[in-house]
C-alpha cells in the first residue's frame, strides 16, 4: 500500500517528471489508494544488471493532477535490489527486495527516505489508475474552486450585511435629528415674533424723538442699529434653516436611493436582513414629510416677519 503523502514526497523530491511508454519486458509492480498511484516496471535483466522505469500519479490539496516517471538502472543479487534513478539533475538511491509477486522499495532523496509495498500486475491496470486519479484530481479541483466561490459569495454577502446596517444607523440618527429640528422651528417662528414686535415698538420710539437735536439724531442711530441687527439675525436663521432644508432634501434622496438598491439585494438574498433599513427609512420618510410642513411654517414666518422690518 502506498499512500498520497509518500507519492507527494517522491515528486517533490525531484526524483520524478514526465513521463514514459517502456514496453513491459519483464514485469510491472503497482501500488495505489484514493488519492494515487506507483508502477515500477521492470524492461531489462542481464547478467544481475536491471533497468526499467519508475512513474507516479497523484494529486495535491488544490486537486492538481502531479505525474511523472523517470528511468532507473541497477543490480539484483538474488532478492535484492539496488537501483540509481535518474531524477534530472543527477541519481537517486533506492534499495529492496523482490519476492515473487510482492516488491518492497525505498526510495532516498532529499535527505528522507520512503518505503513502499507493491504488487505484480500489468501496466494496464496502473493506466487505469492514473485516468482514474485525474478524474478525482478534476472533482477536487472543482470542489476546491465551488468552496472558493462559496466563501467569495459569503465574504461579499457579509460586507453587505454591514453596508446595510451602517446605512439604517445612518438613516435612524438623521431621523433623529430632523425630529429635534421640527421641535425648533416653533422657537425660530417665536423668535421671529419677538423681533417683529421689538421692531415695532422701537419704530413707535423712533417717531417720538427730536430729530432737530444732536441727541435725537444719535439715539434714532442707536434704534436703527439695532433694528437691523434684529432683521439680519432673521436672515441668518432663515438661511441657515433653508441650507438644513437643502440638506436634509439630498440626504432623503441618497438614502432612499441607497436603501432601494439593498431592498433589493435582501429581495434576492433571503439571508440578508433589510428589516432595520426598511424601518429606518420609513421613520426618516414619516418626519423629513413633517419637516417640510414647519419648513413651510417657517417660510410663511419668515416673510411676514420681513416685509415688516
Amino acid at each position: 500500500m502506498v499512500t498520497r503523502i509518500q507519492i507527494v514526497t517522491v515528486l517533490a523530491a525531484g526524483l520524478l517528471a514526465g513521463c514514459s511508454n517502456q514496453p513491459d519486458a519483464m514485469g510491472s509492480y503497482v501500488a495505489s489508494d484514493a488519492d494515487g498511484a506507483m508502477m515500477v516496471q521492470f524492461t531489462s535483466v542481464h547478467d544481475g544488471q536491471v533497468g526499467g522505469t519508475i512513474s507516479l500519479v497523484a494529486a495535491n490539496d488544490d486537486g492538481k493532477s502531479l505525474a511523472g516517471a523517470r528511468p532507473f538502472s541497477g543490480t539484483i543479487e538474488g532478492k535484492a535490489l539496488n537501483l540509481s534513478v535518474e531524477n534530472g539533475t543527477g541519481v537517486s538511491m533506492a534499495t529492496g527486495t523482490l519476492d515473487g509477486d510482492t516488491l518492497r522499495l525505498t526510495l532516498f532523496g532529499n535527505g528522507n527516505s520512503t518505503q513502499f509495498v507493491l504488487a505484480k500486475s500489468d501496466a494496464e491496470k496502473f493506466n487505469e489508475l492514473v485516468n482514474a486519479n485525474r478524474i478525482r484530481a478534476a472533482e477536487k479541483r472543482q470542489e476546491t474552486e465551488s468552496a472558493a466561490a462559496l466563501n467569495d459569495h459569503m465574504d461579499r454577502r457579509s460586507k453587505t450585511q454591514r453596508s446595510i446596517d451602517q446605512l439604517a444607523d445612518s438613516v435612524f440618527a438623521k431621523a433623529g435629528e430632523v425630529t429635534e429640528k421640527s421641535r425648533r422651528i416653533d422657537v425660530v417662528i417665536a423668535g421671529y415674533q419677538a423681533a417683529r414686535d421689538r421692531t415695532g415698538r422701537m419704530q413707535r420710539a423712533k417717531s417720538n424723538i427730536d430729530t432737530d437735536s444732536s441727541e435725537g439724531s444719535y439715539r434714532i442711530s442707536q434704534i436703527d442699529y439695532q433694528i437691523d441687527g434684529l432683521a439680519s439675525d432673521m436672515e441668518n436663521t432663515h438661511s441657515e434653516v433653508q441650507t438644513y432644508m437643502r440638506s436634509l432634501g439630498g440626504f432623503v434622496n441618497d438614502a432612499t436611493s441607497k436603501s432601494s438598491q439593498f431592498l433589493a439585494e435582501c429581495r434576492a438574498d433571503r439571508l440578508l436582513n433589510c428589516s432595520r433599513l426598511s424601518e429606518s427609512i420609513q421613520s426618516l420618510q414619516t418626519r423629513y414629510q413633517q419637516f417640510r410642513r414647519d419648513y413651510a411654517r417657517e417660510n410663511n414666518a419668515f416673510n411676514g416677519r420681513h416685509g415688516s422690518v
